[in-house]
């Protein structure tokens, strides 16, 4: 098993951030007043890379562009999730376990969004 660690880090200069949200409530101390949940940005380690060719020809969920990036972490996202690399705000569209060759490895293609 080959150990990436290393090479996350070594490509992860500028940190990404995921969107994190909280779910509303009621406050009930406040007469049951709905309290709307929150968004915030979390910086975590991982790293952007653009898509090589092969990612942009053969993938089977349509056409990527050179706009898109591939994000190596070891942090579990789910599709749809928005990540934020220097001011561009990227979506998480699909996910590649990478288990087997390095325990926790999980490659992300995301396509870029607007910029923040």
């Amino acid at each position: 098993m080959y150990d990436f660690k290393a090479l996350v880090k070594k490509y992860s200069k500028v940190a990404p951030y995921i969107q994190t949200e909280t779910a509303g409530h009621y406050d009930y101390a406040n007469g049951g007043e709905w309290v709307p949940g929150t968004t915030a940005w979390v910086s975590f380690e991982g790293a952007l890379v653009p898509l090589n060719n092969r990612d942009l020809t053969y993938d089977e969920n349509g056409t990527y562009t050179l706009d898109d990036r591939k994000l190596y972490t070891y942090n579990d996202y789910k599709i749809g999730q928005k990540i934020k690399h220097k001011d561009i705000v990227y979506t998480i569209d699909k996910r590649r376990d990478y288990a087997d060759f390095d325990s926790g490895l999980i490659i992300y293609i995301v396509v870029r969004g607007d910029t923040a």
